[in-house]
């Protein structure tokens, strides 16, 4: 008899938490497991463990992090499949193969990072509207002081300062991406400084005022590489934005 769960329904590239598949086998202790990890876009196995079976009655697992190697997996329904095989030469499974909904989480490489009521604001919140000697190059989030702000993708960060008209600012170099995230008017200066690891969901300071701000908001700009003021280019976050509020 094979028992099985997975920790979560709903799981981050680069989060802290990564999604974790257990498992207890009854009976004969087996010669042999195999953990698949299955993509419900065409059932390929994606991924593949082999633990050291546990003892008889006790329970083992395996962890995933939504990386394949140093890239991150696409963003979509996956599964884990156990694979038992006893020293006579008999096999149990955990689902057939063409089982996707057993185990089954959903994996997203994103998460909105104003985490508390918010709006998008108007017209001159949106990305390219003008301002004073140059046009808007982010996107405003407005949302409560003091509310609680997360990096949207994991990674390092490559500036945490101040400046005069963006206020306390963090700007991060998304894990597995060419993309660099910056948060702009943070009420008090981030925790993090330049060269920390950052992950997906890490709370990275709260949605203030400092800076050139009318209002309490996250200033959020994507830039494309290599990267932020580094010869990059920014584009409008607004549909990435929103897509992100969708699920999280």
């Amino acid at each position: 008899m094979i028992e099985t769960g997975t920790s979560r329904t709903k799981a981050y590239v680069g989060a802290r938490r990564a999604v974790t598949f257990s498992y207890r086998v009854s009976g004969p202790v087996p010669s042999a497991l195999t953990v698949e990890l299955v993509s419900g876009t065409d059932g390929s196995v994606v991924k593949a463990w082999a633990p050291a079976p546990p003892p008889a009655g006790e329970a083992g697992s395996v962890s995933w992090n939504g990386r394949l190697g140093r890239a991150a997996a696409a963003p979509g329904r996956y599964s884990f499949r156990l694979t038992a095989a006893t020293p006579t030469g008999a096999v149990a499974r955990s689902a057939q193969t063409g089982d996707l909904e057993r185990d089954a989480f959903d994996l997203y490489d994103h998460v909105f990072p104003v985490r508390g009521k918010h709006d998008f604001g108007g017209s001159g919140a949106a990305f390219g509207a003008g301002r004073a000697g140059h046009s808007h190059q982010g996107h405003d989030v407005f949302a409560s002081c003091g509310t609680r702000m997360v990096a949207a993708r994991g990674g390092r960060v490559q500036f945490a300062q101040y400046h005069a008209a963006a206020g306390n600012y963090i700007v991060i170099d998304g894990d597995g991406s060419d993309v660099d995230y910056v948060y702009m008017h943070l009420a008090e200066p981030s925790p993090f400084k330049a060269g920390d690891r950052v992950f997906t969901g890490q709370q990275i300071g709260s949605v203030g005022d400092s800076g050139n701000a009318q209002g309490c908001h996250l200033h959020f700009e994507l830039w494309g590489a290599p990267g932020w003021y580094d010869g990059g280019d920014p584009f409008d976050p607004l549909p990435a934005l929103q897509a992100w509020d969708s699920w999280s």
